[in-house]
């Protein structure tokens, strides 16, 4: 028997779990005991025993044999990933033939908790085979250390354990609410950004600020310009001959703002619509089954999974220049924003920066900017952040909603004028990292609880936890009274099997 513990208090034993458990086995067949319990491992948290919500064995439609446990028990995960995983249940019913149930003839609390303690767990794992998933099996797991406390101390040790981890939980359901709170807070700062509200003092300080109205103007007038070099050009390729201004009139005006539907805002500033400020388009799939699109690609193509992250820097997948040349697939500059039209789970309405020259599939919408409007890409990247939920409640679409490209034109957005959106950058990046900051302390602050909860654990099984009592009764003699106890019981089994063999 292999042990860590080298220096247990006096009056402690370090006996096997066989020592002072019983492993039991009754695997039953589920469809006699529908309506019983089902637990499973993945319905226990790990390292701390807690049981969460399980299901009937009707429910969950199980065919598997399953162990029968019965209130009292400790049911253990023998199972990797599922290892320092036990309850302790106070119902009867099934259990997956993956876990254990052990009968404990010491505090039953006391077992548990070292059951779930990392010592154990280290143990344990020492014991597992090298297959994919690792079983820890009977005989094995019999034979695992534990150190033996008398019984009295045994007592004393589980009052201090779970005082001291009510306290660790209590500190961990306040704790929980930080993430919250920091999205709140966050939300809050974007928000109060785009009301003008980080930058009144700044507008009172500078009242003769140029208005949005004409660095938007000047983003039109480019527009429209660079529409009329690109079909001049369309046409001199062809060979046509212009004989009046009459072409110009086919100019798609983007769209404008609808100002019912837009709030106020402060007098410098001004509403546009996304489609004013940035040409608005959108990728392709390459057919998977054309192997002249994948095969040697060295073009970044990039899916809405990818938009998870503020920037884009890595590639989903590589498409080839006969992906460009063949399909709808086009590539997009560095700085191009690219918004998730449609995705699984929070993906839907994300928008993130290409650092990258990269193609998209259709799932992503492409902002390009180009001369002035380059210079409030920075703010309309940040309103779509601020807007991510209010972008998808308008989503449309059946089971799974969608937005799709007129969306995204037609967002309205707020503009600051230039001077005012570097200092509205400048104090939300500020607040941003005092975010950043808390959620890294959050993080920290969580892993060191879980380290405290094991040092405790740990305290708890050297003997450190609470003071010994020289009067309590040893170790060794509650062990010896548990075999004395053990094979009392065996002689009354087996003279009673033996009386009922001669019966028959």
């Amino acid at each position: 028997m292999t042990s860590t513990f080298d220096d247990l208090p006096k009056n402690w034993s370090l006996a096997k779990i066989n020592d002072v458990a019983d492993i039991e086995s009754n695997l039953v067949d589920p469809k006699d005991f529908q309506s019983y319990p089902h637990v499973a491992p993945n319905r226990i948290e790990s390292g701390n025993g807690k049981l969460l919500e399980y299901k009937t064995i009707e429910t969950d439609a199980v065919t598997s044999s399953k162990h029968l446990f019965f209130p009292g028990h400790i049911i253990y995960s023998k199972i990797r990933p599922y290892l320092a995983k036990a309850v302790i249940v106070d119902f009867e019913g099934l259990c997956s033939a993956d876990m254990y149930p052990i009968k404990a003839n010491i505090n039953p609390v006391y077992l548990h908790k070292w059951l779930i303690s990392a010592e154990f767990t280290h143990l344990v794992s020492r014991t597992q085979g090298r297959t994919v998933l690792p079983k820890v099996n009977q005989k094995a797991l019999k034979k695992i250390a534990i150190p033996i406390p008398p019984l009295n101390e045994q007592h004393r040790i589980v009052t201090k354990i779970e005082a001291l981890t009510t306290r660790s939980r209590k500190a961990r359901e306040a704790l929980d609410a930080i993430p919250t709170l920091l999205d709140q807070f966050r939300q809050s700062v974007l928000a109060a950004a785009f009301r003008g509200d980080l930058t009144a003092d700044w507008r009172a300080q500078n009242p003769d600020v140029e208005p949005a109205e004409k660095l938007l103007e000047r983003i039109r007038v480019e527009r429209r310009s660079r529409w009329e070099t690109t079909e001049l050009e369309k046409m001199k390729a062809k060979g046509k001959i212009l004989k009046n201004d009459q072409w110009k009139k086919k100019y798609k005006q983007p769209s404008s703002c609808r100002q019912e539907n837009v709030s106020t805002l402060p007098n410098t500033w001004s509403w546009c619509t996304a489609d004013e400020v940035s040409s608005i388009g959108t990728g392709a799939t390459p057919k998977k089954s054309e192997s002249k699109y994948y095969e040697g690609g060295t073009i970044p193509w990039i899916t809405s999974g990818a938009l998870n992250s503020l920037f884009v820097s890595k590639a989903s997948d590589f498409i080839t220049d006969a992906a460009i040349q063949e399909t709808n697939a086009k590539l997009f500059p560095p700085k191009t924003l690219l918004v998730a039209m449609y995705g699984e789970g929070q993906t839907r309405g994300r928008v993130s920066e290409l650092l990258i020259e990269a193609a998209t599939n259709q799932a992503c919408a492409a902002l390009s900017f180009h001369e002035t409007s380059e210079k409030i890409q920075p703010v309309v990247k940040l309103f779509f952040q601020k807007n991510y939920e209010d972008i998808r409640l308008i989503a449309s679409g059946g089971v799974q909603p969608n937005l799709n490209l007129s969306i995204i034109r037609n967002t309205a957005i707020p503009v600051p004028p230039l001077m005012e959106q570097s200092k509205i950058l400048e104090k939300v990046d500020y607040y941003m990292k005092v975010a950043d900051a808390v959620e890294k302390r959050y993080s920290e602050i969580i892993t060191e609880q879980k380290n405290l909860d094991q040092s405790i654990l740990a305290k708890a099984f050297r003997g450190q936890l609470v003071p010994q009592d020289p009067t309590d009764e040893p170790a060794s003699v509650l062990l010896q009274r548990i075999q004395a106890e053990r094979e009392k019981l065996n002689a009354k089994t087996k003279k009673k099997k033996t009386r009922t063999k001669k019966k028959k």
